[in-house]
């Protein structure tokens, strides 16, 4: 190793270099490659809009059921058994979302509200009620309730996230027939 000769700082052997740069790129690859494995564990929500691809970690027999009940369009019978699921785990902001999406698709909108509210007031950072939220306000008729949980959504989803995307979607189609 030779110093350089205006800071004096010490130079690297070159032979190191490409083992570095192959540890880095290793490193980052397998960073990328868990982050779904990270997400389904923290119990995200990795559905669309249409609840029919949302999934729940180490889910109970109700959130199955209430799930099923969502993909089949059943929001009345999810409701059921998601009131069961949080009567025993009330803290569920799984629970509370999967309510909010099923009251809002029954049109109930202010029972909407407050169950994505209390899954938000659980879990500040939940993708799928921000989403769901957003998404409630533009049926509502107000856009600026819906670019909020957008820029939280932002927030939230390190690189992009599919509720960051579906959200950005319905407001692009909310401005355009506004």
């Amino acid at each position: 190793m030779s110093n350089h000769p205006k800071t004096g700082a010490r130079a690297a052997d070159n032979r190191a270099f490409p083992i570095i740069v192959f540890s880095l790129a290793t490193a980052i690859a397998l960073g990328i490659a868990m982050l779904p494995f990270a997400a389904k564990a923290a119990g995200s929500d990795s559905g669309s809009s249409g609840g029919s691809g949302y999934t729940v970690a180490a889910a109970s027999k109700e959130m199955r059921k209430a799930t099923v009940m969502i993909k089949n369009e059943d929001y009345a019978g999810a409701l059921t058994f998601l009131e069961a699921e949080i009567a025993k785990n009330p803290d569920n902001a799984d629970a509370w979302n999967l309510t909010g999406f099923a009251s809002r698709k029954l049109g109930d909108y202010a029972a909407s509200e407050v169950a994505y509210d209390k899954a938000l007031a659980i879990d500040p950072k939940h993708k799928g009620a921000l989403e769901y939220k957003g998404e409630l306000y533009l049926t509502l008729g107000n856009l600026e309730g819906a670019e909020n949980m957008f820029d939280r959504l932002n927030k939230v989803c390190f690189l992009s996230c599919k509720e960051k995307k579906q959200l950005a979607a319905a407001i692009r189609t909310y401005k355009k027939a506004n």
